[in-house]
């Protein structure tokens, strides 16, 4: 089993037209920026499925819908700190 967060991030049409975009930004930014890469498996897929409720992100199998930039640092905070 591995030791990684994995991240799963809804990357379709509908979630990016609801902000997934700034979501991507924030993520790979605090990645980078706390010197995580190794510590983070990061995935983007072409549809979640969730479209209604986008932007979405899965992390470690747990759900997130209707995300902003700074509910997933927080997310990610939780997970990785």
């Amino acid at each position: 089993m591995s030791d990684k967060v994995k991240i799963d991030l809804c990357m379709g049409s509908s979630c990016f037209a609801r902000g997934n975009s700034q979501v991507l930004s924030a993520i790979e930014g605090y990645i980078s920026e706390n010197n995580l890469e190794d510590r983070v498996e990061f995935e983007g897929h072409l549809c979640l499925g969730r479209c209604n409720s986008g932007p979405h992100v899965s992390i470690n199998g747990k759900e997130y819908s209707a995300l902003d930039a700074d509910c997933i640092i927080d997310l990610l905070k939780a997970e990785l700190e």
